[in-house]
């Protein structure tokens, strides 16, 4: 897959949004071109994924739930994002 193959193949899955838009901007920007694309891009989308759901559950447990509905409406952008490259 060429990058921008791959840029398409995630704006399509989660662009059109703030959020998604900077994760497309932000896995496409380490686009690995040796082929190691996907692997890079799951890792960087599991870090962001664990990061996401340790805010959603803090602001859960102070009961923000408004916070805690952003933060789970980032979790299906990057859950989207890793389904469009698996």
């Amino acid at each position: 897959m060429t990058k921008d193959e791959f840029k398409k193949v995630l704006t399509d899955a989660i662009g059109g949004n703030a959020y998604g838009d900077e994760v497309v901007a932000d896995l496409v920007e380490h686009f690995d071109e040796t082929g190691k694309y996907a692997q890079t891009a799951k890792d960087r989308l599991d870090e962001r994924l664990a990061t996401l759901k340790g805010w959603e559950k803090k602001h859960r447990e102070e009961g923000d739930a408004a916070k805690a509905d952003e933060e789970a409406a980032k979790i299906a952008i990057v859950e989207k994002a890793m389904k469009a490259i698996a």
